[in-house]
């Protein structure tokens, strides 16, 4: 779904992730509780690291690994991230056979984000130390794609997916492994801003981020009960599902998701020698 939002001035273009991890900020902007003077587009994840890299969208939501790639030309604003310290519960790798004797299997990774592909790598190779083919496909796993023995699936695909019940597969959460294996945080996006517009548009950008805050503030407070029904109208479950779902998340990049983000980038580093993934 592509959403696009005229307010009373496009002078800076706001990005949103078209994910239910980010109704608690998206909706109380989209319903005019916080209003926010700029043009709002709606993408998944891989399509907004794009248009935020290519200077199209001003302020968005961006995959970490694009943050950490970019960090010359891009800064955190407003503290505002999208973790989870244990359960990501939308970041799943679904399995024929045991993670562990995945060894030498061939790996779908999702088109929606390179974070959590990147994520999967590091669990499979760094940490269990498998020898895995890892490939980007667009996946719509009614069943596993022709050749493949395990898939990841992020996001609303995810929940989807899980949310079509028992099947014979073996379902893992990325970030419990990653928690399992770090002892931190997975930070999976964060808010950022290109530099060049914080140079010229400075009273702007604070005043978004300030916004952003606040929208984060009522999506989890006063309107956290339309927050829920909008994820079951989205995908289904049920609403305890949801409480337990936003529960996992947190949205403040805080000193322990910060630790979590370098060691992630320290071990990119180490893994970009192999190239693991093809697109």
């Amino acid at each position: 779904m592509h959403k696009n939002t005229e307010s009373k001035s496009n002078r800076l273009t706001l990005g949103q992730v078209d994910f239910i991890n980010c109704l608690p900020i998206n909706i109380p902007i989209e319903e005019k509780v916080i209003e926010i003077n700029a043009t709002i587009k709606s993408e998944i994840p891989s399509t907004l690291n794009k248009l935020v890299l290519s200077g199209k969208i001003d302020i968005a939501p961006v995959s970490s690994l694009t943050y950490l790639e970019n960090k010359d030309n891009l800064t955190p604003i407003g503290n505002l991230c999208i973790s989870s310290n244990g359960p990501a519960d939308s970041v799943l790798l679904f399995s024929k056979y045991p993670i562990e004797e995945l060894e030498r299997a061939y790996i779908a990774l999702s088109f929606a984000s390179a974070t959590s592909n990147k994520l999967t790598e590091i669990i499979l190779n760094k940490y269990m130390h498998l020898n895995v083919t890892l490939k980007v496909e667009n996946l719509k796993l009614a069943e596993l794609p022709k050749g493949y023995s395990a898939a990841l699936l992020i996001g609303d695909h995810a929940l989807f997916e899980f949310s079509r019940g028992p099947r014979d597969l073996f379902l893992y959460d990325m970030g419990s492994l990653w928690k399992m294996h770090t002892g931190l945080p997975m930070v999976f996006g964060i808010w950022v801003v290109r530099n060049e517009v914080m140079d010229k548009y400075p009273e702007e950008v604070r005043m978004i981020a300030a916004l952003l805050n606040k929208a984060k503030e009522k999506g989890l407070g006063d309107m956290f009960d339309t927050i829920v029904k909008k994820s079951i109208n989205k995908v289904g479950l049920s609403q305890d599902f949801y409480r337990t779902y936003f529960e996992h998340l947190s949205y403040e990049l805080n000193e322990e998701c910060k630790k979590g983000l370098v060691l992630f980038e320290k071990i990119c580093s180490e893994l970009n020698q192999k190239a693991l993934i093809k697109v």
